[in-house]
């Protein structure tokens, strides 16, 4: 096939794909595309998009909501992922697969709480001990609290085992 017909852009890709090892050819990619742009086309002549996208999956096994939940992260539709992990969890709620994906896409949740002249202190206590020592602790947990070193650790469980209630203690990885 002679890609030179084609804007410098599309060619390019065209060769990665090849390259990648996703098709054996460009004449595949190019098929490939074919394909998508009809299914596209036909779609949107129908007045929407497919089932597969359908945010609202009452007709989907979790397996497959899994898939497309997966398959749109692939393609960057995060908020379509989102929307199919919450549906999917509310409609499955005994898979532990769905609920992981509902836990780990929800939207991220903001807790407010007022500081306090002691806490301001405390967090640039934390943040002098941490240039101080960000070399000689790099690669491993600390906890401080108030810009003193309470415990270093090579992983978060094993910084936080018998540490007790962590409330105003910095709980971070050196990197």
């Amino acid at each position: 096939m002679d890609l030179r017909r084609l804007p410098s852009e599309l060619e390019q890709f065209v060769q990665q794909e090849v390259a990648d090892g996703k098709y054996k050819s460009a004449e595949d990619v190019v098929g490939a595309a074919l394909r998508l742009l009809r299914k596209h086309d036909a779609e949107s002549r129908n007045g929407g998009s497919s089932s597969k996208h359908d945010p609202n999956p009452t007709s989907r096994s979790a397996d497959e909501v899994i898939q497309t939940i997966s398959e749109a992260l692939a393609t960057g539709q995060n908020g379509l992922a989102r929307q199919l992990a919450m549906d999917g969890a509310r409609q499955y709620p005994s898979h532990a697969q769905l609920q992981t994906y509902a836990r780990i896409l929800a939207p991220p949740v903001m807790k407010s709480v007022p500081s306090t002249p002691k806490s301001r202190a405390a967090v640039k206590a934390n943040g002098i001990w941490l240039k101080a020592h960000r070399q000689e602790y790099m690669g491993q947990w600390v906890a401080l609290r108030e810009g003193a070193l309470l415990r270093v650790a090579d992983s978060y469980e094993a910084l936080v085992a018998d540490l007790g209630d962590t409330t105003d203690i910095l709980l971070t990885k050196i990197v």
